[in-house]
């Protein structure tokens, strides 16, 4: 999951039809708020995607992207508040915005943080890889380069642990070939409740490497792009989910049945509506769908994680079902819908909740927002 304050810039609600630009930029100057005096240094980049940079002397920077759409803007700079704004760019080549960013006084009053790297830590680090990471074969090839400024609060009373980094969480991804700083925001698991939950800001960066090294990574990326909440939000809204390999069900819980779900394709293109602004849509519904991706089956080790959940313990599998990859998503209380763009970018991701594929899938099997699988040969 991913935390974002939704303070809409908006520059004018403009349809993007026939647009001819190439790219948008974004520029401005970041301040302390406080002194007014320019912030050198910050880190500046559009959330999930491979959009960053650092501001200069003088406290400015610019960022330029492909596309017109809306976009996360996050601004981290040590000993202030995360700055999060949410930008809508297209309505003209370059767009003006300055930045002040506040001093965080926040302290973990009487919480005690564990920083001392002896058993204790090394079993909560392990937890921490495992549910932040994953378990999928990427995970396998990912590597968390500075774990020693993760630090942890567990709670002995509430069974909860809790992780705090001050600095980017650095991952070495080398099987899709992205070096990912995450700037972690929150992080817990509650072991009676049996759930995890955990948000921040991603950003991506293209790795180097040989032809034979960087035809892999795009292999491994588009296996990862494919049957994605992005790729199938992208579909959705260009009404191409039977062409792209999805099939979705309408389920629902039923007071002695248990889960039922409709066999029959509930096509959910129809369900849209016209969104927020002239770009992007809603998708109202209730209860559950379920999201089946045909064209690739559930991998061993997600099998093998299904199957240590009901036998509560170490298990493996020696045959792999060839079933397809299915997922089910729900909209959280409070909202109505999931409002999305061509994209495939989701206003808020904690409007939904969602489980299956898509939940056993970390940090490890994403994809930056603006990648797009090569056209092959």
């Amino acid at each position: 999951m991913k935390l974002r304050l939704f303070i809409l810039l908006t520059f004018a609600l403009i349809s993007f039809e026939g647009f001819s630009q190439e790219s948008f930029t974004l520029t401005g100057t970041i301040t302390d708020k406080a002194s007014n005096d320019p912030m050198p240094f910050a880190t500046v980049f559009f959330a999930e995607t491979t959009f960053g940079t650092v501001s200069g002397e003088n406290g400015e920077y610019k960022l330029t992207v492909p596309k017109p759409g809306t976009y996360d803007l996050i601004v981290k700079f040590v000993g202030y508040k995360t700055f999060a704004l949410q930008v809508k760019l297209g309505e003209a080549p370059v767009a003006t915005l300055d930045i002040t960013i506040e001093a965080d006084t926040r302290n973990l009053g009487s919480v005690v943080v564990s920083a001392k790297k002896d058993k204790d830590w090394e079993r909560h680090m392990q937890e921490f890889r495992t549910t932040f990471l994953g378990e999928s074969q990427n995970a396998r090839k990912c590597k968390i380069l500075n774990e020693q400024d993760i630090d942890f609060f567990y709670d002995k009373k509430k069974v909860v642990l809790e992780a705090f980094s001050s600095e980017p969480i650095i991952i070495e991804n080398k099987a899709l070939g992205y070096r990912v700083k995450y700037y972690l925001e929150k992080f817990v698991i509650n072991y009676t409740a049996g759930l995890s939950t955990y948000y921040g800001y991603t950003i991506f960066e293209e790795m180097d490497g040989s032809k034979n090294k960087k035809a892999r990574w795009e292999k491994n990326r588009r296996k990862a792009y494919e049957g994605s909440a992005i790729h199938f939000f992208t579909s959705l809204y260009e009404n191409r989910l039977t062409e792209e390999g999805f099939y979705v069900q309408v389920a629902k819980d039923v007071s002695g049945f248990g889960r039922v779900i409709n066999p029959r394709d509930a096509n959910v293109f129809q369900f849209l509506k016209e969104g927020s602004n002239d770009i992007s849509k809603s998708l109202p519904f209730e209860n559950f769908l379920y999201i089946t991706y045909e064209k690739e089956f559930e991998s061993k080790e997600y099998q093998e994680a299904q199957s240590r959940r009901i036998s509560l313990g170490h298990s493996s599998i020696s045959k792999i079902n060839k079933k397809p990859q299915q997922s089910w998503i729900s909209i959280m209380e409070g909202y109505e819908s999931i409002e999305f763009e061509p994209s495939g970018y989701i206003y808020d991701p904690t409007s939904f909740y969602s489980a299956g594929y898509w939940g056993f899938e970390k940090i490890a099997d994403m994809v930056p927002i603006n990648y797009r699988p090569k056209k092959k040969d």
